[in-house]
Parts: C-alpha cells; sequence; structure tokens
C-alpha cells in the first residue's frame, strides 16, 4: 500500500477490479497521490494498442465497440474501454452509462469496462482520458478502446489519445456526411460505415471513399469498412484493418499523459485546434528539426460567412500532422492534402473553396461563405526569420506574391526578401501591422497579401488597486502583457495580483526600464500623483497608444494644471480621463471593464458610439447620483 496514494499498486498491477476502480477515481477527481500513482505507473506504459472510436451521435459507437470486444477477446486479446460520456449539469457525473450497453462482456476477467464524464470539458474526451488509458496500458491490457461523447463535430481531440483512429458514420446521414467529413474526416485512419443493412448505406460508403481522395498519406490510405455491429457483419474485418493500421504506422507512439491535459483550444464554433502564431512556428521548427517537410496554408481573402479571419494559418507536416486552422474545420481534409502535395512537389497554390464551387459538396464548406486560401512550402530561413524577430520584440509583417510566391519580410523600417514594394505599399504595410489586420495590397503586379505578426499589445498599470485587480487579468485574458507598478509594498504583491507581473518600482524608473512603444497603453489608477503624474509625463512623452488616469472631471482639471506647469499642454488632449467607456457602473470591476472596452476602442481606432451611453444597467435599475467630489472613475 503507498502511503500517499493510499492504493495496493500490487492489486492494480494484478488488475484487481477493485483496486482499478479505485486507482481510476483517485486519477479522475485529482486527489492527493495521483502524480505519485501516475508516476509509478509511466514506466510501464506503451505497449497497448490505443483505438480510438468516434463519430456522429446515432452512429452505434457503443454497439460496434461492444462487438469489437467480443472479436478481441475471441483471438486471445484482452480488452478495456473507456467510455467518455456527457456529464450531467447537476452532478458533473456520467449520465449515459455506456457499460450498460457492453454489460454481456463486463464480468469476463480479460475485459474492464469504464465510463468516464466529459465535466464540460470540448474535443469529445475528458481532461483524465490520458490518465484512464495509461492505466489500463500500464496494468498490461492489449487493447485499449476509447469511445468518444459522439456530440457533434468537435470530435477531434481524440486524435492525441489513440494509436488507431476510427470514425463510425450510419449511413444515410444526408447534410451530416458533410459534418463528419468537414470535422473529423482528417483524423480518420479506418472509416466504418455502421448499420450497412440500411438503405442508403452503399451511398454513404461512395461519399466517404470520394472524400478520403483528398487526403495523401504516406504511411497509411485511409480505409472505409461496412460494419453490422448488432449481428457482427464486417467486425472480424474491421478488426483485421486495425492490426494492419498498427503493423503500418506502429503503436504507443501517442503521448502520454502524466498529468491531465489542458484543453484543446477550439477554433471558433468549428473542430481544429487553433495555435497562437508563436505556438504554430515553433511547432514548425520542430517538425523541420525533426528532418519533416513542412507547409504553411493561410487564408487570404473571405466572402460572406467563413469562420477564420483573413491571415489564419493551418501548419501541416509531411506526414499530415498539423496544426492550426483555415476554417471552422470545413476544409481542413482538402487543404491539408494541398499542402503535403506542396511540400513534395514545391510548388505554392491558392484554393478556393464555396458554395458555388462543386469541390464544396466534397470538402463541406457547410458554413455557406467563400475562402481563398494560399498554400506554401516553408524552409528553415523563413521559420528562424520570423522566430528571431518575435523574440526580440518586433512586429513584423510577410508580404507574399499569390502568383508565384515571392515575398518580403518587413520589419521596422528594413525589408528583407525578393519582392520589391513601392513606398506607398510599406506605408500601408505599417499601417495594417499597427491595427493587427493582414490583408489585401493593391498592386499592378498581381495580388500580393500582407499577413501582420504584431507583438501582443501590453498593458501598464500604475497602481495596485482593487479595480488593478479585476483589470489585470481581463486584460490578460484579452490578449495583453500585464505590467503592475506600485512601490507601496502592501499593495503590490503576488497574492493580490497572483499570476501577474508586478514591481515595486517608481513609476518613472519602472517606465523607463520598461521601455514605452506604439503597442503599449499606460492606465494609472493609485489616485496618487506622487505615482500618478510621474508615470504620466513619460507616457505623454511616449508613442503609447493609450493613456487614461482615473479621476473625476474635477480630479483631472487639476491633474492638468500639474501638467501645464511641467511643460506638457499641447499633449494633455491625449489622457482619456476619467478614464474609461461611460457604461454606468460603479463596482471596481464595472471600472475594469469599462477601461479595457476603451482601450480595445482606441487600438483599433473604432469610433465612439455618438453621445453618451444610456444610464441604466442591464436590470433597467438606474445608478444613483455620484456623491459630491466623486464622478465616474473615481475609485478608492
Amino acid at each position: 500500500m503507498n502511503p500517499a496514494t493510499k492504493i495496493d499498486l500490487a492489486a492494480v498491477l494484478n488488475r484487481s477490479r477493485p483496486a482499478l476502480a479505485r486507482a481510476i477515481t483517485l486519477l479522475e477527481n485529482d486527489r492527493p497521490g495521483a502524480a505519485e500513482l501516475m508516476a509509478e505507473l509511466a514506466p510501464r506504459c506503451g505497449r497497448a494498442h490505443v483505438v480510438g472510436v468516434t463519430g456522429a451521435p446515432g452512429a452505434g459507437k457503443s454497439t460496434l465497440i461492444n462487438a469489437l470486444i467480443g472479436a478481441f477477446t475471441k483471438r486471445g486479446r484482452s480488452v478495456a474501454v473507456v467510455a467518455v460520456d456527457p456529464s450531467s449539469p447537476i452532478s458533473g457525473g456520467s449520465i449515459l452509462g455506456d457499460r450498460l450497453r457492453m454489460d454481456e462482456h463486463g464480468s469476463r476477467d480479460d475485459v474492464f469496462i469504464r465510463s468516464v464524464s466529459s465535466r464540460g470539458h470540448l474535443g469529445g474526451l475528458s481532461k483524465t482520458t490520458g490518465r484512464v488509458i495509461d492505466v489500463f496500458d500500464a496494468v498490461g491490457y492489449d487493447v485499449v478502446i476509447v469511445e468518444t461523447v459522439g456530440a457533434g463535430q468537435s470530435e477531434v481531440e481524440i486524435r492525441h489519445f489513440a494509436d488507431t483512429n476510427i470514425v463510425v458514420c450510419p449511413p444515410g446521414l444526408g447534410d451530416d456526411v458533410q459534418a463528419i467529413k468537414a470535422g473529423i474526416i482528417e483524423i480518420a485512419d479506418l472509416l466504418v460505415v455502421n448499420k450497412a443493412d440500411l438503405p442508403q448505406a452503399e451511398r454513404t460508403v461512395l461519399d466517404l471513399t470520394t472524400a478520403t481522395q483528398l487526403r495523401h498519406r504516406a504511411d497509411w490510405k485511409v480505409k472505409v469498412l461496412k460494419t453490422v455491429a448488432t449481428s457482427g457483419e464486417g467486425v472480424a474485418t474491421l478488426v483485421d484493418a486495425i492490426g494492419e493500421h498498427a503493423a503500418a504506422t506502429g503503436i504507443g507512439k501517442r503521448v502520454k499523459h502524466p498529468s491531465p491535459p489542458a484543453p484543446l483550444p477550439q477554433a471558433g464554433e468549428g473542430s481544429v485546434a487553433q495555435a497562437s502564431d508563436d505556438e504554430l512556428f515553433a511547432q514548425l521548427r520542430r517538425w523541420r528539426a525533426a528532418g519533416k517537410g513542412v507547409a504553411l496554408a493561410t487564408v487570404v481573402k473571405t466572402w460572406g460567412s467563413s469562420p477564420r479571419p483573413d491571415g489564419s494559418h493551418l501548419a501541416v507536416e509531411a506526414g499530415g500532422a498539423f496544426v492550426g486552422s483555415v476554417s471552422g474545420g470545413c476544409i481542413e481534409g482538402a487543404v491539408i492534402g494541398e499542402a503535403q502535395a506542396a511540400i513534395a512537389d514545391g510548388q505554392p497554390r491558392l484554393l478556393e473553396f464555396g458554395v458555388s464551387d462543386e469541390r464544396a459538396w466534397e470538402v463541406g464548406l457547410a458554413c455557406g461563405g467563400r475562402v481563398q486560401v494560399f498554400v506554401e512550402r516553408v524552409n528553415d530561413e523563413r521559420i528562424e526569420r520570423l522566430l528571431a524577430e518575435r523574440a526580440a520584440k518586433h512586429a513584423v509583417t510577410v508580404v507574399t506574391r499569390l502568383a508565384d510566391g515571392a515575398q518580403a519580410l518587413v520589419a521596422g523600417d528594413g525589408v528583407v526578401g525578393e519582392l520589391q514594394l513601392t513606398p506607398a505599399q510599406r506605408e500601408e504595410v505599417r499601417r495594417r501591422l499597427r491595427s493587427d489586420k493582414s490583408g489585401a495590397l493593391e498592386s499592378s503586379e498581381g495580388a500580393l497579401f500582407a499577413r501582420c505578426y504584431a507583438q501582443a499589445p501590453r498593458m501598464i498599470i500604475v497602481g495596485a488597486v482593487h479595480i488593478t485587480q479585476a483589470l489585470a487579468p481581463m486584460a490578460a485574458m484579452a490578449g495583453f502583457e500585464v505590467v503592475v507598478i506600485d512601490p507601496r509594498r502592501a499593495f503590490a504583491t503576488a497574492e493580490r495580483l497572483p499570476g501577474v507581473t508586478v514591481t515595486t518600482e517608481w513609476p518613472d524608473e519602472a517606465l523607463a526600464r520598461l521601455g514605452l512603444d506604439a503597442q503599449t497603453a499606460v492606465v494609472t489608477l493609485s489616485h496618487d500623483p506622487k505615482l500618478d503624474d510621474p508615470a504620466l509625463i513619460a507616457a505623454l512623452q511616449s508613442q503609447a497608444f493609450y493613456i487614461g488616469a482615473l479621476g473625476s472631471s474635477r480630479t483631472h482639471a487639476k491633474r492638468v494644471a500639474r501638467l501645464t506647469e511641467a511643460g506638457l499642454a499641447d499633449a494633455i488632449s491625449r489622457i482619456h480621463a476619467p478614464v474609461g467607456l461611460d457604461l454606468g457602473g460603479r463596482s471596481p470591476a464595472e471600472i475594469a471593464v469599462s477601461v479595457l472596452a476603451q482601450v480595445i476602442q482606441v487600438r483599433y481606432a473604432i469610433a465612439p458610439l455618438p453621445g453618451p451611453l444610456p444610464a441604466s444597467g442591464a436590470r433597467g435599475n438606474t445608478p444613483s447620483p455620484a456623491p459630491a467630489g466623486e464622478g465616474r472613475g473615481e475609485g478608492k
């Protein structure tokens, strides 16, 4: 018995059902000792063949898994099943209980079936699925089958956990066939049309076979199979195909999860994980370091309701692995195939998908818009140069001529590359970079596309007050790098501002060290002229895109007098005071919302709404007048 985990490890390794159940519960709830247990089990992982089963609701996944259990055990293989169910909004527990559908195998010594709750986790799994798989792997089950929630198009996270991925499709899906093609077909190693004794099964097989032709994989050709799980028809063939895939691609290469994985980021309402620019190019670098060819796909034009904006990236390696998104999952399969072709022949290509395009039915651009995607093979120099500029905190733009892929990298006043830009085009690039808006450039020599890589905007807050405690995390969530300055050590503590960079320097010293550029917003909230004024003086002498100061109109009038005396009369109009949009809020959190909203408005140069906003709140209540001497932004 391990005293840290209170779990009998020997019993777990001997597949004692009670011990296994307790171990999984400990891991699911991340109780004390979970990490220690995984540390003991991790060295034993890597032998099981993990099979992921996903697909649309009603496809018959559970029934098919029930048949697979029988087929595997007849061949002398032990099987564990992780059935991920939707969670109850009340208890948080599993509400479908797939074990009931597989109960005929539940008493076998060589079978263990466990339902786990998704607990609101996106991607079709629970956040601890990887740990549960590792437990079954470590204790020696030959095959671990993972059934996803089956709640729709976001069922792609399984690709990180399984050696072989099966996508189950019922016949006659109609428009839902498009959702399968669009969202999850790119993860499939095997496509299974279950309930193949029903009408339209052959049509669904044909549809899916056609869709697989758009995928190009060096290690495996995706197979489309038919089964009737209730009778067992086709199940033996499916088991054979699972074995063939394992022989062709290997097992045990999945990511092990000694700690719970973070949820995959979602690309809008789509199914493909989206990555930041830095994450995406770092992944390109890792692929290149491993000797793999890579390509980059970029959205260069959209019409209608396309789900991803201009400049969205999808990075692809030669084997078909990818990161990023150029749609909500609608066209990724086709784009990945074209990217692999670009890696092979070195030729860029400009693709267009839309509802009026015959290819749209094949790739499923169900969103109703049109999108143009530029695909190019990427070399080490491009990756390293861009990452170096980003590491140096330089905002850069890559301009591409879509006809032939010629490029220029613009950083500051410098331009590097074979593509020549006119002075007017350079100025347009700078304008786009300031607003972080990628898009087309006017040109008489063919279409040009400017992809902007702006540095993350920075918000420097003076005064670690209550408003700051709300504003700092909000700004960080909005993509700002946040620094809080307050020499009062009782205010500037990690306990009051967890996860925020805090300095106890005096504002003028801190701002001199940090530097203020055109990507910086300065917000003074201390309500103390000894702190706020030096910060405002430094900000007014810089290129900071936003300067805001807490205080009523009367307080600001006194501030104006002091700054005028300091010789800054011509620059004082840059200060937003009282700070924030007039939303009628009073609490620190409400004021923080108004400040962040105004900063974002100024950053994107959005014109304010004409006239004051209504004073009434969301519930129709009208705030009482401010006490004498106070106004909006006059906080403590």
